[in-house]
């Protein structure tokens, strides 16, 4: 999986959460809603896009610092190399009986 795949799940993940969490202790400005997005939305969406873009960004950083960026690469390689038969013949089995549909 690509690290940006990543930190943009993560990031929805992070702002849907603090949108119910959020959302709900501030129902007492509903009847103001329609003044505040006039007065200030421009700036409100600005600052919400640039804060889920360094969210993203953030993460980014952490997955390609920390080695994670190329963990499914890593995966993807020693899988492969196992279903060429190279490592352990009871996983090069198992393998081969799920690709042929006997799952017992």
């Amino acid at each position: 999986m690509q690290p940006w795949k990543i930190s943009a799940g993560l990031t929805a993940a992070l702002a849907g959460s603090a949108f119910l969490l959020g959302g709900s202790r501030l129902d007492y400005l509903a009847p103001h809603w329609p003044a505040i997005l006039a007065g200030h939305g421009v700036a409100l969406l600005l600052h919400a896009t640039l804060m889920l873009t360094a969210v993203a960004a953030a993460i980014y950083a952490i997955a390609r610092t920390t080695g994670l960026a190329d963990l499914g690469r890593r995966v993807d390689l020693a899988e492969r190399s196992v279903r060429r038969g190279e490592g352990d013949t009871g996983l090069e089995d198992a393998l081969r009986r799920d690709a042929d549909g006997d799952w017992e």
